[in-house]
């Protein structure tokens, strides 16, 4: 089996588990605080991440050559996980993920501006075609549009720019190193948080809206702590897998195996909340996923990555 293949099926398998993560907390945010969640995802994923690298025989960095660029992007990768999240809870978890996957656009265009990638007309129609999606799936004339469905959007920009600190920072910290340091400023932020308002103090019936951001920390419900840790091991395996899959294979040929997660999403939300897609939602799923894909296979053609380079997740 050839590094490609090889590739492929680690991008299949860590977008199924990345399915089964994003169900769990969209089934826990009735009943628990996503800054929790945060903040246990990260200690979990950090303490994970220094095993494996132990095991594997790697170097532990904690640090960081770029504290200012590697803090932005620590803060960046909490917020726009935060709002995605949020998303999540508040709309089908399909159009959150597909309108997340805007964000191939959002790194070509940062790409551009930061590091002078030329990119031809055909591409930048494919990413106006792209972005008409999110307007076709949010409907913000109809007199239906809802303000949840600009979160994923955001996520999606705040992800690009966080890609683009990760490849300026790549000169000194490794990619390990990194992601610890990404992981320790999220759990940093979400344990302030905790601190300030994990007691339930703003949970009330006004702000019933926000109830997955205001409940209170949980820690005496084993049910509730155990799916806690399953997101935390499933999260970063995923990720392992999927960093594994990028560094082994071409990135121009893998990169759109991880639409294949919105199948499985789809599948999900169907099964678990009967989510099914109407028109206009299924109309902008296509226009979002079908330009995301003619933007890899341009830039394959061209043998130029920018978008394909990073994943996804």
């Amino acid at each position: 089996m050839t590094d490609d293949k090889r590739g492929i099926i680690l991008v299949i398998v860590s977008m199924t588990i990345f399915t089964v993560q994003d169900v769990l907390i969209k089934f826990l945010s009735t009943d628990v605080s996503m800054f929790q969640i945060l903040f246990c995802r990260s200690i979990i994923g950090v303490l994970l991440i220094c095993v494996y690298l132990k095991l594997s025989h790697k170097p532990l960095k904690f640090g960081t050559a770029y504290p200012i660029l590697s803090t932005c992007r620590g803060l960046l990768f909490f917020f726009g996980y935060s709002a995605f999240y949020f998303a999540q809870s508040k709309v089908p978890i399909a159009n959150a993920t597909v309108l997340f996957l805007v964000s191939p656009f959002f790194i070509t265009i940062m790409s551009i501006i930061v590091f002078g990638s030329l990119v031809g007309v055909s591409r930048w129609i494919t990413m106006i075609i792209g972005f008409s999606g999110v307007i076709v799936i949010a409907q913000p004339e109809s007199g239906d549009f809802n303000f949840f469905y600009i979160l994923p959007v955001i996520t999606a920009l705040t992800y690009a720019v966080s890609m683009v600190i990760a490849k300026l920072t790549a000169k000194k910290d490794d990619l390990f190193q990194q992601v610890i340091y990404m992981y320790l400023i999220t759990a940093t932020v979400s344990g302030v948080i905790g601190l300030g308002m994990g007691d339930g103090r703003f949970n009330t019936a006004e702000l019933v809206e926000y109830q997955f951001l205001t409940q209170s920390w949980q820690f005496d419900q084993i049910a509730v702590l155990v799916s806690i840790l399953t997101v935390g091991i499933v999260g970063t395996i995923a990720f392992l897998l999927l960093t594994s899959a990028y560094r082994m294979a071409d990135p121009a040929v893998i990169s759109p195996f991880e639409y294949s997660g919105l199948i499985l999403t789809l599948l999900g939300g169907f099964i678990f909340w009967g989510d099914i897609p109407t028109l206009n939602e299924a109309l902008g799923m296509v226009l979002i996923v079908g330009s995301g894909l003619l933007l890899f296979y341009r830039e394959n053609l061209k043998k130029q990555t920018v978008a394909s380079e990073a994943p996804l997740r």
